[in-house]
């Protein structure tokens, strides 16, 4: 609904409201002429002030009567507004224009009372056809344009023929008629009333038509159909029921007491009940962006299969609704279970909406067809879903880069690993060798030689060489602990505890060997908090803990020295710390001040897969 639209809707509402309430007459003659009752026929009017059940025209309900038309304008407003491509609205508004059009039937004026008689009903066929049509307002079948003609015929010519032959000046009634009637050809009582039987007769027909229609449609409709057109359907029932009521009720069904007049005073707010039911209906579908925008939380917090699309379903009350992936590599379009779907085989009563981000398809959103007269919800499910699925295939290439990047991490470290171990083979197997035989030569040149200062330079070589295959075997048990190879790291850490000045209580459940890499992260983050704990924090015991189960390896180390120890960029921790990160585990360390350090570290056993634990056993040397 464009401005100059809206404009021209508020100038009419403005002009017909100030016209009706203008045209008035107040005189005690007028407000109980039974001609001049808003929405009843000439006979029912009659009728219902012979057994006092019409009750006089006051304020109260000139005020009922505008509010009626003014609601059934605005909320064809609304409609419009939210289905500008839809004729619901248009005709939602041009039926509260003539409701309040027809309100010019209070004045004395013979012509304006004329005109408001003849406008009486007007606004009901426009009404159908909004029950009819819905939810676009367009007649689709040859029938439906059939049957609303035939209600445009019955609430124009239909009514309109009983006052040819009625005059209600010449109509006994309690409050005799002051209004004259430009439509009246000649007073024939006994004719009006058989026009009037012969148009309620072609009403109840058309009505029971009518309400068999709305009734079969909810009935063989989808759920989001249902959903949709369920309060529609029960607006439109539940305004005729009340309607036929009331009017029979006051006219025809004579029960004791104050009821009957009671029913027939709802006629006006019913008026307004379909369009504000419509109105409604169709608010809270354009609202649903709103939950479709709070579906967009879902993105990021699961993937999308475990909320987002319950979220969309939730918004459009569509069960049905599906979300297709594209699938480069088969191009064609995958379901949840990763079956091929085509589009082209999309039934009828489906309606399918692509995805496409910088012209490339990404998936498509299936969804029932009647869903199809809420372009505005399907432009945000279509933002929504396109969104979602370019976060799901940027998180799924993120989490394959990172997949990528642990696995060369873990290949840098495996190799490092191997390059330490050959590293520490070749010590043993070359230069230690070579220096234990010169060390045997240099025994037997000493033993051979009697001169004195020969003997004494040949011991000082010796002693000099064994100095160095010293510090060479601590430099190879560094490299690759051959203690790790032969016995684990239990073993392993135990040399270590013997090689330390400190107390070193080791406490292994441990049970099974875990693989290789995993010992050896796990004996030089050991060997690390060792050596801090004699170097820099004054300790005086040290207790090295080890636990693991399917998942992972755990390992304790605590000391009781003064603490203050942090993981800093570039010192011992740092490196150990990437060493186990690069495993998939993790480094802490717990150092306050003056409470002793403790350091912890959780290496992952191959995704827990307890296949790679192996029994307690010593490896074979591969030396």
């Amino acid at each position: 609904m464009g401005r100059t639209a809206a404009v021209l809707v508020a100038t009419a509402t403005v002009l017909l409201v100030t016209g009706v309430v203008a045209s008035v007459d107040w005189s005690t003659a007028a407000i109980h002429d039974p001609a001049r009752a808003l929405t009843l026929g000439p006979l029912e009017a009659f009728v219902a002030d012979r057994s006092g059940l019409l009750p006089a025209f006051d304020r109260i309900e000139l005020i009922t009567f505008l509010v009626a038309g003014v609601a059934s304008v605005v909320s064809g407003a609304v409609v419009w507004r939210f289905r500008p491509d839809a004729l619901t609205g248009r005709l939602i508004v041009l039926a509260g224009l003539l409701w309040l059009a027809s309100g010019i039937r209070r004045s004395s004026d013979p012509q304006l009372f004329t005109a408001g008689v003849v406008l009486t009903h007007t606004a009901l066929p426009l009404a159908i056809q909004v029950a009819l049509g819905y939810p676009t307002g367009r007649l689709r079948r040859r029938w439906e344009k059939w049957y609303i003609a035939g209600c445009w015929l019955v609430a124009t010519f239909g009514i309109a023929s009983e006052w040819l032959f009625f005059d209600p000046l010449s109509t006994s009634a309690v409050h005799p008629s002051t209004s004259h009637n430009l439509l009246l050809i000649r007073h024939i009582p006994a004719l009006a009333v058989s026009i009037q039987l012969t148009v309620g007769i072609v009403t109840s027909a058309m009505a029971v038509a009518l309400i068999w229609v709305l009734v079969s449609r909810w009935r063989s409709g989808t759920q989001p159909y249902r959903a949709e057109f369920a309060p529609v359907a029960i607006g439109a029932l539940f305004a005729f029921v009340v309607f036929a009521a009331g009017l029979l009720m006051a006219t025809h069904i004579h029960l004791p007491g104050p009821q009957n007049s009671w029913m027939l005073s709802l006629r006006n707010p019913t008026m307004a009940l379909l369009p504000v039911v419509v109105a409604f209906v169709v608010s809270r579908y354009h609202f649903a962006r709103a939950a479709i925008r709070s579906a967009m939380i879902e993105i990021g917090a699961a993937p999308i299969s475990d909320g987002f699309v319950d979220a969309l379903r939730r918004a459009l009350r569509d069960p049905s609704l599906v979300l297709w992936t594209y699938s480069e590599k088969t191009d064609c379009y995958l379901d949840d279970d990763g079956v091929p779907k085509r589009l082209s085989h999309v039934p009828p009563s489906r309606g399918v909406t692509t995805l496409e981000s910088n012209g490339v398809p990404v998936g498509a959103v299936v969804y029932d067809e009647s869903l199809s007269a809420h372009p505005e919800l399907l432009a945000a499910v279509h933002s929504a879903a396109t969104l979602a699925l370019e976060h799901e295939r940027l998180r799924n290439e993120l989490q394959a880069r990172l997949i990528e990047v642990k696995r060369s991490r873990e290949r840098i470290v495996t190799a490092g690993d191997i390059q330490r171990r050959r590293l520490e083979r070749d010590l043993h197997d070359g230069a230690q060798q070579h220096l234990i035989t010169a060390r045997i030569h240099l025994s037997r040149a000493k033993q051979a030689s009697d001169n004195p200062h020969v003997r004494e330079l040949v011991e000082h070589g010796a002693a000099e060489l064994r100095t160095a295959l010293t510090e060479l075997r601590n430099l190879a048990r560094g490299v690759y602990p051959a203690a790790l190879t032969d016995g684990g790291l239990p073993a392993a850490l135990t040399s270590l505890a013997e090689r330390t000045p400190l107390p070193v209580e080791i406490d292994d459940a441990t049970g099974t060997r875990p693989p290789a890499r995993i010992e050896l992260a796990a004996y030089f983050i050991a060997a690390e908090a060792v050596t801090n704990a004699c170097k820099h924090a004054e300790a005086s015991h040290v207790e090295i803990r080890l636990r693991h189960d399917d998942a992972a390896l755990r390992l304790d180390v605590r000391d009781d020295g003064r603490g203050g120890a942090a993981l800093t960029t570039g010192g011992g921790l740092s490196g150990l710390s990437d060493r186990a990160i690069a495993l998939g585990g993790t480094l802490t360390v717990d150092s306050p001040i003056g409470g002793g350090t403790t350091l912890t570290a959780v290496l992952p056993l191959a995704d827990g897969d307890h296949r790679f634990l192996e029994p307690r056993h010593d490896r074979p040397n591969d030396r």
